[in-house]
Parts: C-alpha cells; sequence; structure tokens
C-alpha cells in the first residue's frame, strides 16, 4: 500500500556531493512545473492510500515560490507534506526564520 511519494522537484543543487543518488548539482537541470504537480496529485489521490507528499531533489528551496505553491496544493488536496533539504539558507535561527515563516499559520504540518 502507497502511503506516501517523495517528488524530486528539481535536480539543481547549488551543492554537488558524490553520495548524491539523484545526480543533483548546480549544472543539473529540468524541475517540475505547478501544472505538472497539479495533475500528478490529482492522480495520486485517485490512489486512496496516499497520505504524505515530499518535496526533495537537488534542493527545493531553490525554487522556493514553485515549492510553496506546490505545497499549498498538496495540503488543500489533504496531504500532509514534508520537505526534504541540505538547508543552505539556515547558517543562523535569525538567518533561517524569514524562509520557514510562510509555513508557519497557513500550513499545520510543520514536519520541515
Amino acid at each position: 500500500m502507497i502511503t506516501g511519494i517523495h517528488f524530486l522537484l528539481t535536480y539543481t543543487c547549488n551543492l554537488e556531493c558524490d553520495h548524491c543518488f539523484v545526480y543533483g548539482g548546480p549544472k543539473a537541470n529540468g524541475t517540475f512545473t505547478v501544472s505538472r504537480l497539479r495533475k500528478t496529485f490529482d492522480e495520486i489521490a485517485k490512489i486512496g492510500t496516499a497520505q504524505w507528499i515530499y518535496f526533495e531533489g537537488g534542493e527545493p528551496f531553490l525554487f522556493y515560490p514553485v515549492m510553496l505553491e506546490d505545497i499549498r496544493i498538496a495540503h488543500d488536496m489533504g496531504f500532509k507534506t514534508g520537505v526534504v533539504t541540505n538547508a543552505y539558507w539556515a547558517i543562523s535561527e535569525e538567518d533561517a526564520e524569514p524562509w520557514l515563516r510562510s509555513f508557519c499559520g497557513r500550513l499545520p504540518h510543520k514536519n520541515f
């Protein structure tokens, strides 16, 4: 039974790690569009057992507006959401807060 699905939102990443199994990096390209993910979410909803949708990459925070919109759509459809990130933007609590503020209050699932 499928309970969760992970999307590689993008292959682009600010890092190029030897252990990366998706071969993401600064020169990698390919990003899901909002419309493509919306159609895919509709298909996932038909499965009926999927509860979670995770966004990862590459580095999904490099496409922050697209990631936020995809999370909003998934949440509005009743999915719980998560993000896998290298947190390049979180060098301190003060710096991380503006990046995470969009998730507070609007989305009940704070599993980021």
